[in-house]
């Protein structure tokens, strides 16, 4: 990414290029006192499988031309109250991926899975926005963590971070992006006067201190003056949003010497997985600029799920992948410091059909799960399992008390999940259920308490 975009994404340009910009930003809660926690929602980009992983579907017969995978149940594992799957046939024998067993053996008094959620669609982008907004057919939809960011904390200098994927600000504040590729530019931002990163041995400043301080000071002014000749009230709105964006450089620059100046685990402590460890850099940025009090939400993300062909040995080393990195987030986030102070919600577009096309692949296929992890501030209860599905991975309904599944399909007042069900108790559990912007975002169905 070229500085000029980035500065542009983040809103710190001039007033030339700024003001066109900034009337468009809604930023409500404009107050820095954020206290909750960051929150990451990890998303698995193009459809994920949770038979294969979190939902497990073996064969009773390794013939069957139907079978939903290419495992045995027999050597489906039980790690406290969850089933998880083994790995294929194909790869029992590898030792070297990071295993579903053992992110669940190390998380599974922490973690939550809802299994049967119906994402009523096989589109990669009506599932998108319906898994990370709640809404199925009407765009525009904050990504939950946008909103959150909105609502909470719209005064810090990067509310939302995003790494792609549905990422929609629904104008309640505006999505940055930041990944490794765009830390030099990160780092320009907030050291404007140095031309290399601090670790550079050719790193240098442009000029003194007292020349910086002197083009500062006729910075503002300029500012000054081109406010007080403005007459419109927008204008002048755009140049105090400008100004407030300018002031928040220290923060830039508290965030750019914390990535600096703690270690990033390396490609090595991944086994040689890069995606792995592309997706545990996200997060690490995530944690270094909540750490300095810069966001309250990221949106991470890692590709290659959508396994047309060949699907055991493109999917699975990716669902691997997927648990690696999220290992490698929760243990920086330990290191740190952040361990009970970060809430983890995990999922994709939708899941994967209940049998195999002509290639070894699987299509779409609307029924998937969510994974939740939380903290000591906005609990999610552990070694839970809510939902179901059918041997054929079909949704169940469940009860909206109890969460008991319908098998028999003769509760009347069972319901189906849905994301919409799912964003309803996220709202709920961060406490902006009841906030203008979130009722401007209206979600159908109704309340059903998942977290506890």
């Amino acid at each position: 990414m070229k500085r000029r975009d980035f500065l542009k994404t983040v809103g710190l340009l001039g007033v030339g290029s700024a003001l066109p910009l900034l009337p468009s930003l809604k930023l409500y809660a404009a107050h820095d006192g954020y206290t909750g926690p960051l929150w990451i929602t990890i998303d698995a980009r193009g459809g994920w499988d949770p038979t294969s992983f979190c939902d497990p579907k073996g064969y009773e017969n390794a013939t069957d031309p139907n079978r939903i995978n290419n495992y045995s149940s027999a050597n489906i594992e039980q790690v406290g109250n969850f089933s998880i799957a083994p790995p294929p046939d194909s790869f029992a024998a590898n030792t070297e991926l990071f295993t579903t067993k053992a992110f669940f053996q190390k998380y599974f008094q922490k973690l939550l899975v809802v299994n049967g959620i119906d994402s009523q669609t096989n589109s990669h982008s009506d599932g998108q926005r319906h898994n990370w907004s709640g809404e199925l057919g009407r765009k525009g939809f904050p990504n939950f963590g946008a909103l959150v960011a909105g609502v909470l904390a719209g005064g810090k200098a990067l509310p939302f971070i995003t790494n792609g994927g549905y990422s929609d600000g629904g104008g309640l504040t505006t999505p940055v992006r930041i990944d490794s590729r765009s830390l030099n530019t990160l780092f320009e931002i907030a050291y404007p006067n140095r031309s290399q990163n601090a670790g550079s041995s050719s790193s240098r400043n442009y000029f003194s201190d007292d020349i910086l301080q002197l083009i500062d000071q006729s910075s503002a002014a300029r500012l000054d003056a081109v406010y007080e000749a403005q007459q419109l009230t927008r204008i002048k709105s755009a140049i105090e949003k400008l100004r407030a964006a300018r002031g928040s450089s220290a923060h830039m620059t508290d965030l750019a010497d914390n990535l600096e100046q703690i270690p990033e685990k390396s490609v090595a402590d991944f086994n040689g997985r890069r995606r792995a460890h592309s997706l545990y850099r996200q997060g690490r940025i995530a944690l270094a600029a909540y750490e300095t009090g810069v966001t309250a939400s990221a949106h991470v993300a890692i590709g290659g799920f959508d396994t047309h062909s060949n699907h055991d040995q493109n999917h699975y080393p990716r669902l691997m992948d997927f648990l690696q990195g999220i290992d490698g987030i929760l243990q920086e986030a330990k290191e740190r410091g952040l361990e009970d102070r970060i809430v983890v919600v995990m999922g994709s577009d939708f899941g994967r059909t209940n049998k195999y096309n002509d290639g070894d692949g699987k299509d779409h296929w609307p029924v998937t799960s969510m994974m939740f992890m939380g903290n000591s501030k906005q609990v999610i209860s552990g070694n839970r399992v809510v939902g179901q599905t059918t041997d054929e991975h079909k949704a169940i309904n469940v009860d909206p008390i109890s969460l008991v599944a319908d098998v028999n399909d003769n509760n009347p007042q069972s319901v189906r999940i849905t994301p919409a069900y799912i964003h309803r108790a996220l709202r709920k559990l961060a406490g902006v259920e009841a906030s203008t912007q979130a009722l401007g975002f209206g979600l159908k169905g109704s309340d059903i308490d998942l977290f506890s």
